[in-house]
């Protein structure tokens, strides 16, 4: 196993700039994912559009990691599943970075969350709306769509066998209580290992049709006591040294009933400092964003909240994530 890396995200000390038109870019990028997925017919061509997809994801992520991961989870596309797929791509990449792993394996992680579910995002979809229950035959395609994917890109001229072997095994637990195959421990690939995390946490913390989604701080309490033995130690730090109880993205309601969003994640249990209100007290889009400073009674956090559904333009998130960049 390999000793964790000491990665943390560029907080205040060292803000990067967030590259122009970064929301656009993000959502480019999903978009065509998408169009990949829905057109996916296990040629070499399909091979290459999605690893160059998911190397172009990685650039992105290294010039932005916290804008990434905050707008992974807010993107909006039709397809939930999909959604969390991309979402599962950023955080895995970026577990990984933090594990120190190269830019091979980074690709690797990234290439299997992006197509981990192809065999099972229709009904995944399906299944996402409330009161949705499966069929028998609908249970054995989602235990068996890990296997069901990897034969498909074993049909895929191009797919590596580091690629298939992370689809094949991003449900297996260490104790064996995974599926399809119940592997245990060194058994599974350090890259299933991470999609395994990563997916579980995107789960919990991103909204669903049937269900609010948890706090940050919830579900890591949840990992802790109810899926720390089926999960990776090493991997399990790394997670919680990157994200926090406050990670990127993390929606707030403050004590004047705005909305506002975590851009610049504090270390650990830690409140951030600074956040950025973009929606009004009766959740209506603001003219233009602006910092708050929760130390104040006024902008003191009450609780986390959802994103509703409006329209929220590429460049006001980009001015958002601009704001954050900026010296203050």
């Amino acid at each position: 196993m390999l000793a964790p890396h000491a990665f943390a995200f560029p907080y205040a000390s060292a803000r990067p700039t967030l590259p122009p038109q970064a929301y656009e870019r993000l959502k480019a990028l999903a978009d065509t994912y998408v169009e990949i997925i829905e057109g996916w017919s296990c040629t070499g061509e399909d091979v290459i559009r999605l690893s160059t997809l998911a190397t172009d994801l990685i650039g992105l992520i290294d010039a932005a990691p916290q804008f990434c991961l905050g707008m992974g989870q807010h993107l909006p596309l039709s397809s939930p599943s999909m959604r969390h797929a991309f979402f599962v791509a950023i955080l895995g990449v970026q577990v990984a970075q933090g594990m120190g792993l190269g830019a091979a394996r980074q690709l690797t992680v990234a290439k299997a969350a992006l197509i981990m579910n192809l065999a099972s995002f229709e009904l995944q979809d399906d299944l996402a709306f409330p009161l949705a229950s499966p069929s028998e035959a609908q249970r054995i395609t989602l235990q068996r769509h890990p296997q069901l994917t990897g034969e498909l890109l074993r049909d895929s001229p191009g797919a590596d066998t580091d690629w298939i072997a992370a689809v094949e095994q991003h449900h297996e637990s260490l104790d064996g209580s995974g599926y399809p195959l119940a592997l245990r421990g060194d058994e599974i690939c350090l890259e299933a290992r991470i999609l395994k995390l990563a997916d579980v946490w995107c789960a919990l913390v991103a909204p669903r049709r049937h269900r609010e989604p948890k706090p940050p701080r919830d579900s890591m309490h949840w990992l802790l006591t109810r899926s720390r033995q089926c999960l990776d130690p090493q991997l399990f730090d790394t997670l919680r040294r990157l994200n926090g109880h406050f990670p990127p993205g993390t929606l707030l309601r403050l004590a004047n009933r705005e909305t506002a969003i975590v851009t610049e994640a504090p270390r650990g249990s830690s409140q951030p400092r600074q956040v950025i209100a973009f929606l009004g007290s009766h959740r209506s889009l603001l003219r233009d964003p602006v910092r708050r400073d929760t130390r104040r009674s006024l902008y003191a956090i009450r609780g986390f909240t959802t994103l509703p559904a409006i329209e929220i333009r590429p460049a006001y998130w980009d001015h958002i994530w601009t704001m954050s960049s900026a010296p203050h």
